[in-house]
């Protein structure tokens, strides 16, 4: 189990599901290899000892292999705004500090990070303003007492000299010297900046270094060095006297996470529910996504979500007898003089569909509109900060509560950004606590618009919504039906109905008799007051004025649709749907 996920610290889900992202990412396990062959690390017991279950390590029974688990990536970290350390072990006796330093891409691999101290005496460890390395645990020939193993209550971010990006973490040799003659350089997360073996059969930098992820802790990580110098020379020259154990200096670091840890991502083999994910890295430093929820884990509801994760939307969700599900919510069956459908609609199974769409044999996760099949979601483009799920536009973070020190962001709640970073090309907002993009960070846009390249634009400017569906205010609602009067009810099919998940949502308009000439109503089957007490059916609530719960929440309303499998027949889509009630 490999986790660093910000969010749930103590979900055994979000463990399991890392588990199995990394597990299953196409990656076999890959040794940790000296550029003269040698699988590290060489000597094993008293690290393995160290890091499961030991007091040393607050008896964290991490169930690591140091072998098999052993990673040179990542080489930089982002900070997160809880940062702490760990002093485990110094098995080795040399004086050393350890540190972090700025990581600049645009720094030559032979102009390294350095050290500068205040003074070489008792200002030792406090680094002077042209310091390219800041200090977390000072210089020592020994393990220090128990009381200065621990390093807490510091905040990278805060710290002045912190560029707010990426960091490295550095073991530092004691400017006054190590107390060895054979161990006098630096040793890097970074490998570009550590000796390289140009002679060795792989030439390449010698890893000093081993980082381990925690299996028991929140973003946590274990960096284990060697001591002694390397040299640029194959075989036993080159490792010079090195062990290889990896337990010279031993620390635990929390509050750390690897480079684009910690945001939104898709997964993309997965749909439905299962699709919204966080992003981590694996043991290669490689980017994965790794799911929230994963396949098989929930029941299908009617919620106009998939929540089973099989690419059907509320098929066989559970409603009171004598309803159905419908847009994500539990109606009264068409098929009576109470319910009937609009013109061009018929009556299946208690749903109203198109007339083209009742014999089309659709694909299962298509859906029809006007007798042709298609993915739900093809030419969609969503207005800002919605997404297109199941042939509708959603605002992904709708509902969804996050925990102090979060913010929700494509549906999933993730460290705010002043304490995780923001990719390059945005900017943290500080009022928001999301990334925004870089050019519109200081832009504020008026009512109905939103910035987009630095500029305001108009809320439904470039968004093409699903079929029957018009952008009103940044939302996506039904297109108004023409006006219609009729009582009778379609015919009842036999079949048992499948709709699709798109082309007319409920509450687009009232009819004539209603007078109100054609207002959305809440689509949510309340009466005048919003309330939405009465058990309608799906459909438009004829003479409904909006509520009180605003524009947004009458456009959402309108514009849930859903899938069902037809009985009997699991490959045949479900057509499309458009049901209103009458006065």
């Amino acid at each position: 189990m490999r986790w660093s996920t910000p969010n749930k610290p103590s979900s055994l889900a979000w463990r399991v599901a890392l588990l199995v992202a990394l597990g299953t990412g196409g990656a076999a396990r890959a040794d940790v290899v000296q550029p003269n062959g040698t699988v590290v690390p060489v000597i094993t017991s008293r690290l393995s000892d160290l890091l499961n279950g030991s007091a040393k390590n607050d008896m964290l029974d991490e169930m690591i292999d140091v072998v098999a688990d052993a990673a040179v990536e990542p080489q930089v970290f982002s900070p997160l705004c809880e940062f702490s350390g760990k002093y485990i072990e110094k098995g080795g006796g040399a004086n050393f500090a350890v540190g972090w330093y700025n990581v600049d891409d645009g720094r030559d691999s032979g102009d390294p990070p350095l050290y500068v101290p205040l003074d070489t005496r008792d200002n030792l460890s406090t680094p002077a303003p042209e310091s390219d390395i800041q200090i977390l645990f000072p210089f020592s020939g020994s393990l220090p007492s128990p009381e200065k193993r621990e390093l807490t209550a510091v905040s990278i971010r805060e710290n002045p000299a912190y560029a707010g990006g990426l960091i490295g973490f550095v073991l530092i040799p004691n400017p006054n010297g190590t107390g060895n003659g054979n161990a006098t350089q630096y040793h890097y997360t970074e490998h570009r900046f550590n000796v390289e073996c140009t002679a060795c059969e792989n030439p390449g930098p010698w890893y000093s270094d081993l980082i381990y992820r925690s299996n028991q802790l929140a973003n946590t990580f274990y960096l284990g060095f060697e001591d002694l110098d390397f040299q640029n020379a194959a075989g036993s020259a080159g490792v010079n006297g090195n062990d290889l154990d990896y337990e010279d200096f031993l620390f635990r670091f929390s509050g750390i996470t690897c480079p684009a840890a910690g945001r939104p991502c898709e997964v993309e083999e997965n749909v439905g529910a299962c699709r919204a994910g966080v992003s981590d890295c694996d043991a290669q430093g490689q980017a994965i996504c790794t799911p929230i929820v994963e396949p098989g884990s929930q029941t299908e509801q009617c919620d106009g979500i998939d929540n089973d994760c099989d690419d059907i939307v509320d098929e066989e969700a559970p409603c009171p007898e004598d309803q159905v599900c419908s847009r994500g919510r539990c109606v009264n069956r068409c098929g009576s003089a109470e319910f009937p459908c609009d013109p061009g609609l018929v009556c299946v199974e208690g749903l109203c569909v198109e007339q083209a769409c009742v014999d089309a044999k659709c694909d299962v996760g298509q859906v029809c509109h006007d007798g042709v099949c298609r993915a739900p979601c093809d030419g969609v483009v969503c207005p800002h900060g919605q997404t297109c799920r199941g042939d509708r536009c959603l605002d992904p973070c709708d509902g969804v509560t996050c925990g102090a020190g979060e913010v929700c962001e494509s549906g999933v709640c993730v460290v705010q950004c002043g304490c995780r970073g923001c990719p390059s090309e945005d900017r943290c907002a500080a009022d928001t606590g999301r990334c925004v993009e870089a050019a519109c960070a200081d832009v504020a846009c008026g009512a109905g618009t939103t910035c987009r390249g630095g500029a305001c634009v108009d809320l439904c400017d470039g968004v093409v919504c699903p079929a029957g569906e018009r952008c009103v205010a940044g939302m996506c609602a039904e297109e108004p039906p023409a006006p219609a009067t009729t009582t009778a009810a379609g015919p009842t099919l036999d079949a048992a109905a499948s709709v699709g998940a798109g082309d007319a949502g409920s509450g687009a308009g009232g009819d004539a008799a209603s007078g109100s000439g054609g207002a959305p109503s809440t689509g949510a089957g309340g009466d005048a007051s919003g309330s939405g007490a009465s058990a309608g059916c799906s459909c438009s609530l004829g003479g409904d004025a909006p509520s009180a719960g605003g524009v947004a929440a009458l456009l959402l309303a309108v514009s849930l649709g859903l899938r069902r499998r037809r009985g009997g027949d699991p490959g045949r889509s479900a057509p499309g749907l458009r049901i209103r009630r009458s006065g």
